[in-house]
């Protein structure tokens, strides 16, 4: 089993010097992980509002990239409907030759209402642009003198996007599938899964068996398909720890649900729940991977099992404060790690990447 470390960046306020101390914080901490053990770094995308300062993940990975020559870099997801095509590929291959490489595309459709209408786009029609879009960056990834006309993207004259990517025919392709009509999708085009945050490793192992079954429905091999699944981590030996950490899963649980549902950012401040559901924070404590670091190898244990070969550890959430998600950070590498790559021996059978 790899594991990476996945960045949402949240951010409590809008201004100049907010915004530097959080990315200068970043990117300290891209270094730190270089040669801990730790697969790659991964960003989301997310626009408008403290949700995240991730508004131009390349540009971030194409930074870090530079300052952590021993980590693939990925996002985590790139909202692809917000994305002109061409200029996706141009960026995306840019960055796996500046990366030599290192670089993994995680894509999905996207659920933030207010996202889509700052770019002039309508979510209802995310599903329909989404294929549409991955249809003409495949062609455009390995095709040369490539014309297009779709029902959202047309590509008038013959175009030949440059530079090349280094990986062949591009760089792997992660699709965060959830429904039964993405999985099949990602299946069908031989993409890597990218799993729930908070599904159980029951849940998850069902989701792997799905996965195998949908490919010999469509006739195609999953040999070499990676199985990924995003985790939000709190690693310590203070008991009393695992219950503040799931209050803050559940806070961003509870935002993200809220941006979901349309809700406006005001001033570019993402609007925070005035309280906390108990629901979900118990949901979070139960499914949080937490606890002492051999509590934690045995959770990673579980979920390898599961089938899952690829695990994006989150320890920054909601308002959990930076010195104990650090502290949680460093505890992990330094006693969870080793132990990680032990674990091959126990993943279900999947063949290997």
């Amino acid at each position: 089993m790899r594991v990476g470390i996945t960045y949402l960046s949240p951010s409590s306020d809008v201004d100049r010097a907010t915004t530097a101390a959080k990315y200068r914080d970043f990117f300290d901490q891209v270094e730190w992980a270089n040669g801990r053990g730790f697969s790659g770094i991964w960003i989301t995308e997310h626009h408008f509002s403290t949700y995240s300062l991730s508004a131009s993940p390349l540009v971030l990975l194409a930074k870090a990239a530079a300052i952590a020559p021993d980590l693939r870099i990925g996002t985590g997801i790139l909202v692809l409907p917000l994305w002109d095509p061409r200029r996706l590929v141009a960026d995306v291959s840019t960055l796996d030759v500046l990366s030599e490489g290192r670089f993994d595309l995680g894509i999905g459709r996207g659920y933030q209402p207010h996202e889509f209408l700052g770019f002039g786009r309508e979510l209802a029609d995310s599903r329909a642009a989404f294929t549409e879009h991955v249809d003409l960056i495949t062609r455009l990834f390995t095709e040369t003198d490539t014309t297009f006309r779709g029902e959202f993207y047309s590509v008038d004259a013959p175009v030949t996007v440059l530079p090349r990517p280094v990986q062949t025919p591009h760089p792997p392709i992660w699709l965060a599938a959830v429904s039964e009509e993405s999985t099949r999708f990602a299946v069908e085009r031989g993409f890597h899964h990218l799993g729930l945050a908070l599904s159980t490793p029951a849940e998850l192992a069902a989701q792997w068996r799905r996965i195998g079954e949908l490919g010999a429905e469509v006739g195609r091999s999953t040999e070499g398909v990676e199985f990924g699944a995003n985790r939000f981590v709190y690693c310590s030996t203070d008991p009393e720890g695992r219950r503040a950490a799931a209050r803050e899963v559940a806070r961003q649980i509870q935002l993200s649900r809220t941006l979901a549902q349309g809700t406006e950012p005001v001033l570019g401040i993402a609007p925070h729940p005035a309280a906390i559901d108990p629901a979900d924070e118990e949901l979070a404590y139960q499914r949080l991977l937490a606890g002492t670091p051999d509590e934690i190898v045995e959770q990673l244990h579980e979920i390898a099992d599961a089938g899952v070969t690829h695990v994006n550890a989150g320890f920054q959430y909601g308002a959990l404060p930076d010195d104990v998600a650090n502290a949680s950070a460093r505890l992990f590498a330094d006693h969870v790690l080793p132990a990680v790559a032990e674990l091959g021996g126990r993943v279900a059978t999947v063949a290997a990447p």
